[in-house]
């Protein structure tokens, strides 16, 4: 006997030993004794129970680290009285103030709010993941003073992640950055490290600013750029970086991070803000556009800065610095 299916006449006896192979190696998958061939396996999807996929538990955790971070500096920031203690007040915790003896350059206040948001943290982290960042990778960064939120969001990326992250942090900030005294981006990282909050990230320490000595504040500024980056990297074990010039500061965080990564690979290379030392003083910073950094070559000059150096390695650069750029590319608007 034979069932018709259209036009074609399929015999019964073959339905039934088709569904009993099928069956067959649906069990044998199931128990692990056979594997799925590598098109099924694209195609399969994460279980209909809810279970998060791996990614999706990376950018939760990441969020959470963030918003931990952000919470335990908005609560030692009311209690130095520099901001009252509401709701608004403590979600706008890391902005600091339009003028600081610590100011370098002007800045957006409506850019540094589009950073305060914990999803920044877990996009960090699926741009990481999907560059192939994983556990016990290494990843270097630099962190200006001007985004404390981004710095915030790489860090509690990598953590997610199990990465091992190494910066270079400077203390002086732009307009509404980490720019207040007590509460620079080096001095944070002390506040969440010795509050349990934290790992200590940063392996060096600079003033930050013209020449990456603050040459740009006046000599008030410079001092106390200069003293906060020395007690910090003490008490973060950090180095001091204290160059010449433009060109000793990009030399001196390469050799920080050569050293740093115990001879492991660079994963890659997260930038945050518009240091000097990495955007640099050549015709390579032309290049140079927020996101994900092309690799290739740049110019022969020796001013060109660490992003540019990381990308010609063929290091995966990620530049975060024109943030309403990637807020609308990143869906994060």
């Amino acid at each position: 006997m034979s069932i018709r299916t259209g036009l074609i006449c399929v015999p019964r006896w073959l339905q039934t030993a088709i569904g009993i192979a099928l069956t067959t190696g649906i069990a044998l998958v199931a128990v692990g004794a056979v594997a799925l061939p590598q098109f099924f396996r694209a195609l399969r999807h994460e279980p209909a129970n809810g279970a998060a996929t791996p990614t999706a538990t990376v950018t939760r955790q990441a969020e959470a680290a963030w918003q931990a971070s952000t919470g335990a500096i908005a609560h030692a920031k009311v209690a130095a009285h520099l901001i009252p203690d509401t709701a608004v007040a403590r979600r706008e915790a890391l902005l600091g103030a339009e003028v600081t003896p610590l100011v370098t350059t002007l800045g957006s206040i409506e850019a540094k709010r589009l950073t305060l948001s914990p999803r920044w943290a877990g996009m960090i982290a699926e741009q990481l993941v999907s560059k192939g960042v994983t556990r016990d990778d290494v990843v270097a960064a630099s962190f200006s003073g001007s985004f404390p939120a981004l710095n915030l969001a790489v860090v509690s990326a990598c953590a997610s992640i199990g990465a091992r992250l190494i910066a270079v942090s400077s203390v002086t900030a732009s307009t509404w950055g980490a720019n207040q005294p007590g509460f620079t981006w080096p001095e944070m990282e002390v506040l969440l490290v010795e509050g349990g909050t934290m790992v200590p990230v940063s392996v060096a320490v600079s003033a930050g600013g013209s020449g990456d000595r603050a040459r740009d504040l006046d000599a008030d500024g410079q001092r106390l750029a200069r003293a906060i980056a020395r007690r910090t990297a003490d008490r973060l074990g950090a180095a001091l970086v204290e160059p010449l010039d433009l060109r000793d500061a990009i030399e001196t965080r390469l050799a920080v991070f050569d050293r740093r990564r115990n001879g492991r690979p660079l994963a890659a290379f997260v930038n945050v803000g518009g240091t000097e030392a990495s955007l640099g003083g050549s015709t390579a910073i032309l290049k140079i556009t927020s996101g994900w950094v092309p690799a290739g070559a740049f110019d022969a000059s020796p001013d060109r800065g660490l992003v540019a150096r990381m990308a010609e390695r063929g290091i995966p650069v990620l530049h975060l610095l024109n943030v309403r750029d990637l807020a609308a590319r990143w869906g994060l608007l």
